[in-house]
């Protein structure tokens, strides 16, 4: 049954049920020193003042600051007393006040205080709800700022004209002038007016139907409301607009959760009562139009008590019809048609003719005998509206193209300008044309001899790589003949000195039974000293054993010589199986893994502000494992072009057809993974759970 009494609605009440909270003009006060014209604002200000009264001290502020002879000093005052009466009730005063302002700032060619100027009297004419004349001050106000690189308050100008746009169904207009807003703040990263403008749009495309984008725009708000970091009220007000756009797209089980998601906002009742009413009405209704009217006289009663207490006639007026229709679906007409007329008193009290819209045909289908009245005078409000906005919309796209020509203006001046100038380079780059032949000769022979020297030092750094690979070669090959010869002589010693030195000690063992006292203490001392020698080889020959089975890792040394000598505040951990044969890598996978540290490890100084930094060597099967982490502060991954630093790496595992990963996370350090493919001479000369060596 609620379904027919829709069929002859134009259009959604988004704006209406809505609510909105916009920015204040707040800007930088006009330095005015605390004399004449100041004093007299602060007295029309006392609330104990009679209207009289105020009315006096503001035309003597006006009249002092008309007398004065300085142009800078009247400017500055009619400026303050521009930007403090324009919500004064002596709208001719105002006029007055505000058109001497914009002459003489105009006059001074001071841009900033005539934006100021213009803003003042858009906000009059806004106060007084004329919206083509507020709209012509906002663009007024708008191509001043823009001239004067005041990219925020030109953003914030935009925002105004397409509220009103808004407010006169021009939404595509509003669209182009909420993206031309947004615009100005992105370069900013303005958060709180970014919030304001992808709003705006959201509404606009709610008013063009684009559900889906309207929706995408609205939770762009959310995301910027977030960096604002405002309070929940705001958010409370967003969710509200998207419950509204799912009640008017008909999913009013998802209208219905937005709307008891702003109703759960903290202490909403008390921080923003008209918030909370509209909540309510909007949840209601949303039942009601999805046939579940549990709960909802409640919810209207308690919406329209609220709206009372706080004055709010056309939203008041909104409540009163959504009841009335909830009365008709209970078949209660008399009472449908008793709030359906409280709607109409109200709205024409308010003055909303988007409100008598919706009720007069509503009342046209509950009581026959006044229908045609009704319809009558629907269809002569409805072709009234459409006229006005027609005409409004003709009257800012005539802003808008007088706008666009004053910035081809604009722009075709600058181009003037640039030809000029570019006329006056040529004649410079004539006169100075010798001087600057000559400089190119010295610079093209200067480039070269650089670019030879670059050659040369990239050529010396592959030397160097190439040396250092084989001054490891070289010294691997030295220790492993000095292993081998020290195992040689140790052998030696052991099987032959030392055997035949233990024959002889035998051979004095047997004389000493046969011979004379004296014989036999001579050979004593002869067999001490044999048996000194005997000890005294054996501990010769265990040392050169020791030294001769004990690996000395070149490789692993240099690796231990670099981290020592990196940042003294930075601890360094170095991590590897000591048995491990890790001089036997191929030379080519030594010096790119030493290069790979090097970078690496100089990164985590410069840039990674770490404490720890730890380097862990080991083998997997035929697979060189090596992993670099630091606790640094990290950097995301995913954004941003990649450092020489990684390309580097990219750039030395593929020579050694390895693999990497890099895993980072910000605030929690770095981890750099390299996979490195070795032959199978790497012997691995202990099991896999031997206690990796650990060097701090």
């Amino acid at each position: 049954m609620i379904k027919r009494y829709f069929t002859l609605l134009i259009l959604v009440q988004l704006l209406g049920s809505c609510s909105e909270s916009e920015p204040t003009k707040v800007v930088t006060p006009i330095a005015i020193e605390k004399d004449s014209v100041s004093l007299w604002i602060e007295e029309s200000k006392n609330p104990k003042s009679t209207e009289l009264q105020k009315a006096a001290v503001l035309k003597n502020a006006y009249q002092y600051a008309l007398s004065t002879t300085s142009d800078a000093l009247k400017a500055k005052y009619f400026s303050f007393l521009s930007e403090n009466l324009y919500l004064t009730g002596d709208s001719t005063l105002f006029r007055k006040i505000n058109k001497q302002a914009i002459s003489i700032n105009r006059k001074l060619n001071d841009s900033l205080p005539l934006g100021y100027a213009y803003w003042d009297l858009a906000e009059f004419f806004k106060t007084y709800s004329v919206k083509d004349s507020a709209y012509n001050s906002y663009s007024e106000a708008q191509k001043v700022f823009e001239n004067s690189k005041e990219q925020q308050l030109s953003g914030r100008m935009y925002l105004e004209m397409a509220k009103i746009q808004s407010e006169i169904k021009d939404y595509v207009g509003s669209e182009t002038t909420s993206t031309s807003a947004i615009e100005r703040f992105k370069p900013l990263a303005d958060n709180l007016f970014l919030y304001y403008g992808y709003k705006s749009l959201g509404i606009s495309l709610g008013g063009l139907g684009e559900v889906e984008k309207s929706q995408t725009y609205y939770h762009e708000a959310l995301y910027y409301l977030k960096l604002a970091d405002l309070d929940k009220v705001q958010e409370a007000s967003i969710i509200n607009n998207i419950g509204v756009l799912y009640r008017d797209n008909k999913q009013y089980k998802i209208a219905i959760d937005n709307f008891k998601t702003v109703l759960k906002t903290d202490s909403l009742i008390i921080k923003n009562p008209s918030l909370y009413a509209k909540a309510l009405s909007n949840l209601a209704s949303s039942k009601l139009y999805d046939n579940d009217t549990l709960g909802v006289n409640k919810l209207f009663l308690e919406a329209i008590e609220i709206k009372k207490k706080e004055n709010l006639t056309a939203s008041l007026a909104s409540s009163f019809f959504n009841y009335a229709e909830y009365k008709a679906f209970a078949n209660d007409t008399l009472s449908a048609i008793t709030n359906a007329k409280i709607a109409e008193e109200l709205s024409l009290k308010s003055e909303g003719n988007e409100s008598l819209l919706e009720v007069w045909p509503f009342l046209a289908t509950l009581d026959n005998k006044k229908a045609p009245d009704y319809f009558k005078k629907y269809i002569q409000l409805d072709d009234s509206l459409q006229k006005e906005e027609r005409k409004l919309q003709n009257k800012f796209a005539r802003i808008r193209f007088e706008t666009d020509e004053f910035i081809a203006e604009n722009v075709e001046l600058e181009t003037e300008k640039e030809v000029l100038s570019k006329q006056k380079q040529i004649w410079i780059g004539i006169a100075a044309g010798f001087f600057l032949l000559g400089l190119s000769v010295y610079i093209i022979i200067n480039q070269r001899a650089k670019n030879q020297k670059l050659r040369f030092d990239q050529q010396q750094q592959a030397n160097n790589q190439e040396i250092f690979n084989l001054m490891l070669m070289q010294k691997q090959k030295v220790d492993e003949v000095k292993r081998l010869e020290q195992k040689r002589i140790s052998e030696e010693l052991h099987d032959g000195v030392l055997g035949k030195m233990l024959g002889a000690r035998m051979v004095l063992t047997g004389l000493n039974k046969r011979a004379t006292e004296e014989a036999i203490q001579e050979k004593s001392k002869a067999l001490g000293s044999l048996q000194e020698i005997e000890h005294e080889i054996r501990s010769i020959s265990h040392e050169l054993s020791h030294s001769a089975y004990q690996k000395i890792n070149n490789f692993t040394d240099s690796i231990e010589s670099l981290l020592s000598g990196g940042n003294k505040n930075i601890k360094t951990i170095f991590n590897y199986n000591e048995d491990e044969s890790w001089d036997s890598l191929e030379g080519t996978i030594k010096i790119n893994v030493y290069r790979i540290i090097q970078e690496t490890f100089q990164n985590a100084i410069k840039h990674a502000n770490c404490t720890i930094f730890e380097i862990t060597f080991y083998r997997t099967d035929d697979v060189f494992n090596v992993i670099m982490n630091d606790n640094g502060r990290g950097f995301n991954i995913n954004k941003g072009k990649k450092g020489i630093g990684i390309r580097n790496i990219t750039s030395r595992i593929d020579k050694l057809n390895g693999t990497y990963h890099v895993d980072s996370v910000q605030g929690k350090g770095t981890t750099i993974s390299l996979q490195i493919p070795v032959n199978k001479n790497l012997v691995n000369t202990t099991d896999n759970n031997t206690q990796l060596k650990n060097v701090y």
